[in-house]
């Protein structure tokens, strides 16, 4: 009657069938669901609605149906107010609908450290370097080169594609997994990765983070919002068009590479762990033995960054991958590790300190490398003007 069936047939039909329903198929299967068939078929002979998603129940976080008497009810102005809205929203939609929700403030907790920070940690890492190093976004449809950021743009329209086809299909759970795959691959790899590169992977992170905010645009919209226009002058990330894929940024091949090289470098930090030998201290070499996979000399770069290892060897063999480390630590080695620890621990102390990323410092200590250029990692790294001598470890600004 709201479509005017029995007065307008003409607007009605602009709406008839539709496109999607959607609500709990444990209460509706029978009752709405069943009900449009059977008035759809009775009035028009044809089917009421195209597409039908029946979701699983909504209860409380101790697996028992939500009533206030129960006092398991969350308001949703409370629930929205201490949760954050962008949070619920992801909260919902990534939850298999195939499976019940257990729905609380534990549960947001879990999905705004697996998600949220995560993208912001990416986002205020960026911001935090660009405007000291007062970097500007250009106009260029110049590609890098750089094997990382040639793999992150791969993934990048890899994961427009295939958000696009779960949303034209309904799908916004599938999509909504492939997206946090990806900002746990841009954080945990890509900026692990790239921390020494900073202005050299300035354009990546920013073309990458605005395309990323358009992507979230109907999921979190608000962080969307927030992100989008912060890195741009633009006035919303809701009236920007949807991003399109480009098939030549896309290459499989390398995608499959770094997955190899992630693997690589996570069964030789395994080897690490048992030995108890911390990344910070350098080794000599790591060989690989592997079924005929091809590591380019660009991967080998970043394996050897990443283990903090002065060789890769790779070497063919059948079966599983297997890595295996030199464990000797000669002299020079052992120096350069303590620099490294010396490294972390200045560090930490201009941490506690509340320095500027970009703050000189003077440092005193009780023991200096010999080596000059020990010396000067240091100072670069810590961003000191000196190293004086000193009973114990301390900075000043």
């Amino acid at each position: 009657s709201t479509l005017k069936y029995q007065t307008d047939k003409k607007f009605w039909l602009e709406w008839f069938p539709a496109d999607f329903i959607t609500e709990s198929l444990a209460g509706q299967f029978k009752n709405w669901f069943y009900s449009l068939i059977a008035m759809s078929t009775v009035l028009e002979n044809t089917n009421s609605f195209k597409t039908v998603l029946g979701h699983g129940t909504v209860l409380g976080e101790d697996g028992q149906a939500m009533h206030k008497s129960m006092g398991n009810a969350i308001d949703f102005n409370e629930g929205a107010e201490k949760m954050g809205v962008d949070v619920m929203r992801w909260l919902f939609i990534s939850h298999n609908p195939a499976e019940n929700l257990l729905f609380g403030y534990k549960t947001a907790d879990e999905v705004r450290r697996r998600f949220h920070l995560l993208l912001w940690n990416i986002y205020n890492f960026f911001i935090s370097n660009a405007l000291i190093s007062q970097w500007q976004p250009k106009e260029s449809k110049k590609t890098s080169q750089n094997i990382l950021d040639r793999w992150l743009f791969s993934r990048l329209h890899n994961l427009i594609k295939q958000t696009t086809t779960s949303l034209e299909n309904f799908d916004a759970f599938s999509a909504t997994i492939k997206i946090e795959k990806f900002v746990n691959d841009f954080s945990t790899w890509y900026v692990r990765r790239s921390r020494d590169r900073k202005e050299d992977c300035y354009a990546t992170f920013y073309h990458v983070l605005v395309t990323l905010a358009k992507l979230l645009a109907p999921f979190t919209p608000f962080l969307a919002e927030e992100i989008f226009k912060n890195l741009t002058d633009r006035e919303s990330v809701h009236l920007e068009e949807w991003p399109e894929f480009e098939t030549k940024l896309i290459d499989e091949n390398l995608e499959k590479q770094m997955e190899e090289v992630r693997k690589i470098c996570e069964l030789a930090h395994a080897v690490r762990k048992e030995t108890k030998i911390k990344v910070r201290q350098p080794l000599s070499e790591l060989t690989i033995t592997n079924g005929g996979i091809k590591i380019s000399e660009d991967l080998k770069q970043l394996i050897k960054d990443e283990l903090n290892v002065k060789k890769t060897v790779v070497k063919e063999g059948k079966g599983e991958l297997k890595v295996s480390l030199d464990t000797q630590i000669t002299p020079e080695l052992k120096a350069e590790g303590e620099a490294r620890e010396l490294v972390r621990q200045i560090q930490d102390l201009r941490k506690k300190a509340g320095c500027r990323l970009d703050e000189k410092i003077k440092v005193a200590g009780p023991n200096w490398p010999k080596d000059k250029n020990l010396q000067n990692y240091i100072k670069k790294e810590t961003l000191a003007t000196e190293l004086l001598s000193g009973h114990e470890l301390k900075i000043s600004k």
